[in-house]
């Protein structure tokens, strides 16, 4: 059964999300930023018959993520998806399987790799507090069609908190003041980070400027583990040379 997060549910579902993997990041990321008293956010825990936690949502605006385990009921989750009227969900592929859906692959930061040697590169100075509004502007300059970024205002309210709630992080290369190179988190809590933004302005690129902010973003996100989404057939030599492995999927499904 599915029932709606409230204040006696909340612990039941913090240990739910205790598991390591990039959807319990995403959930936890929403909870421990903003809680359960906004209108624009839920979160909604599936139980089995004796009543132990089988599975987790949280429904951010329209955008619902899921977290599933090998014991969710599956049909009930397709029901609850349809009746919640969600713009978008993200979750494992064998939800929708038999759909059509954007589909992806997750790597994960492999333990032994070790980011401490990375030298600055020349010219350039790392900062983790960036100009907000320069960031947007960079972000959308490198806007494609795999790569979306949202209206401003959203971006700054929603980047904005979480930078103030430790639920996201960055880190940018500045030359002469303006930026260079960014990588920033889209979600984290105290036990994983998912990196979802790296891009590099066009006159600073092949110079190594992405990878530096990656491995800089590591080394402050200290013991997390480490995740990014990468669509199934772009860029997975890049975060192989950072010492990223496939690791699992994903499906974006938009109704």
């Amino acid at each position: 059964m599915i029932h709606f997060t409230d204040e006696n549910a909340l612990p039941s579902l913090r240990r739910f999300l205790k598991q390591q993997n990039i959807f319990a990041c995403r959930i936890s990321c929403l909870l421990q930023s903003y809680g359960i008293l906004y209108d624009f956010l839920s979160f909604y825990i599936q139980t089995d018959e004796n009543g132990a936690p089988v599975g987790a949502a949280a429904k951010y605006y329209a955008d619902l993520t899921l977290c599933l385990t090998s014991q969710s009921d599956l049909d009930e989750w397709r029901e609850f998806v349809t009746m919640l009227g969600a713009h978008s969900v993200l979750c494992e592929p064998t939800l929708f399987a038999d759909k059509s859906c954007q589909t992806g692959t997750v790597m994960t930061l492999k333990k032994s790799r070790d980011q401490s040697g990375i030298t600055l590169p020349q010219g350039y100075a790392l900062s983790c507090q960036p100009d907000l509004k320069a960031l947007y502007q960079l972000l959308k300059g490198s806007e494609a069609e795999d790569f979306r970024v949202p209206a401003y205002e959203d971006f700054l309210l929603d980047l904005s908190h979480k930078l103030r709630h430790n639920t996201a992080a960055c880190a940018v290369l500045l030359y002469r003041d303006t930026i260079a190179a960014a990588a920033l988190t889209v979600a984290q809590d105290e036990r994983s980070a998912i990196i979802g933004c790296v891009t590099t302005a066009r006159p600073h690129r092949r110079k190594g400027l992405g990878s530096f902010c990656v491995s800089a973003l590591i080394n402050m996100l200290h013991d997390r583990t480490v995740f990014i989404m990468r669509d199934k057939d772009r860029h997975e030599t890049f975060y192989r040379q950072l010492g990223f492995e496939n690791t699992s999927s994903f499906t974006l499904y938009e109704a």
